[in-house]
């Protein structure tokens, strides 16, 4: 009796060892991630750390701004969601070991959250009229958490540093004029705020345009980026890509 019970419990654990190992196996199967997207994603993120670090070094960065987003839309384009996280993850990553986390930071707040808005727009097919709000307010979110970053770091509030050199240079300005007005501060730090709005929209509308060329190949439809017809028989695309 005892060997028939201890068999029967041999058995029942074996068979549940088994379950459990095929299911595990499906689990990897399932995690597992294709081989090309990994190798695609870590050049993509290799060549976005490399040409931030260099045109920073270099003082390029108000040249080369618009690029640095297209590496995460890209992997976003081909792969999804995933690979754009990944890709500015691993982006970041090499960055804290070559500029130092600061720099690695701005990178992320500036550009990298702003590609990733660009890319989960468009691969849900989101008009423009939907993706240049939501990435101008991924921009302007990453403006000011890189302005606090940096207060972090360097332990001083620079957006009021900021602010009380624009009131010091309207306040010179308005006594040179003889004019007897002067702005309080918190009406210059809400022109300030709509400034940086204005800005993120016209930077956004700018990747749009730029994207709308430049990821042509990029779908099998040659229009990633949504482009209105209109915006794409300007932009001089050929006549398969508007169909």
């Amino acid at each position: 009796m005892v060997a028939a019970v201890t068999a029967a419990a041999a058995a029942f654990g074996a068979s549940t060892a088994g379950e459990v190992e095929n299911k595990n196996k499906k689990t990897r199967k399932l995690n597992k991630l294709p081989t090309r997207m990994v190798v695609e994603t870590a050049m993509l993120a290799a060549m976005t750390g490399l040409s931030f670090h260099l045109s920073a070094s270099f003082r390029l960065e108000t040249y080369l701004g618009s690029l640095f987003p297209l590496p995460i839309v890209v992997a976003s384009a081909r792969w999804g969601d995933v690979a754009a996280w990944r890709t500015l993850l691993v982006a970041f990553l090499l960055l804290t070991l070559l500029s130092g986390p600061l720099r690695a930071s701005n990178y992320a707040c500036l550009h990298g959250f702003t590609g990733l808005a660009l890319g989960m727009c468009w691969k849900r097919k989101f008009s423009w009229v939907q993706s240049v709000p939501i990435s101008a307010l991924a921009r302007t979110i990453g403006v000011f958490s890189s302005l606090a970053i940096s207060s972090l770091v360097i332990r001083e509030n620079v957006l009021r540093l900021m602010v009380q050199q624009v009131y010091a240079l309207i306040d010179q300005i308005c006594a040179t004029l003889g004019a007897t007005f002067v702005p309080n501060m918190t009406a210059i730090l809400c022109v300030a705020f709509v400034f940086v709005i204005l800005n993120s929209l016209s930077y956004t509308l700018i990747l749009h345009l730029v994207y709308s060329i430049a990821l042509v190949t990029a779908t099998p439809d040659g229009n990633f980026s949504n482009a209105p017809l209109k915006v794409r028989r300007s932009l001089g695309l050929p006549s398969a890509f508007m169909q």
